[in-house]
């Protein structure tokens, strides 16, 4: 949808979606100097690189969304019944948010980061995700917990990522 909205608003040409590896797209486009602005989510360091790499940093125009704190929002609604398929839901509903906190050891910029559930449900939401969380099997990444099974929390990649965690958690 966003693409054919931009399609019937703009002229071909003014805005283009890459694909592929940031890391080997992005440095050889902004060296060529023939990008006019950027749009980034990411980390600071990251758009830092790619801005000065541009041969004219101060003509790009930017928007930035870094170091993001998405948020995941539960609904008082998802603890109305207590039918079978209610269960069922909030079981897939925990699952989902395990992956989107933990997936890639939370280093996406896409990942969770702040969970809102309502008061009321709070310490059973808590409860439940921790239990989620415990039953993961923790290791390196190569290491097999089981037949095609591997560990799903592993290191930090570096120490500055140990320290940025911790500081979450204090």
């Amino acid at each position: 949808l966003t693409m054919e909205a931009f399609a019937k608003a703009l002229p071909p040409g003014t805005i283009n979606f890459i694909s592929g590896s940031g890391r080997a797209t992005m440095p050889p486009l902004m060296e060529s100097g023939k990008i006019d602005s950027l749009a980034f989510i990411g980390g600071s360091n990251a758009a830092d690189k790619l801005i000065k790499a541009h041969p004219e940093p101060h003509r790009l125009k930017l928007f930035l969304q870094l170091e993001a704190k998405n948020m995941g929002v539960y609904l008082a609604d998802l603890w109305s019944s207590d039918d079978v398929d209610a269960r069922t839901h909030m079981e897939r509903i925990m699952k989902e948010t395990v992956a989107g906190t933990l997936s890639y050891n939370g280093q996406r910029c896409t990942a969770l980061k702040l969970l809102f559930v309502p008061a009321q449900h709070a310490e059973q939401f808590a409860t439940t995700l921790a239990k989620e969380v415990e039953a993961m099997s923790v290791g390196l990444p190569w290491e097999s917990t089981a037949p095609n099974k591997y560990s799903q929390i592993t290191p930090l990649p570096n120490r500055g990522r140990v320290e940025y965690m911790k500081a979450l958690i204090d």
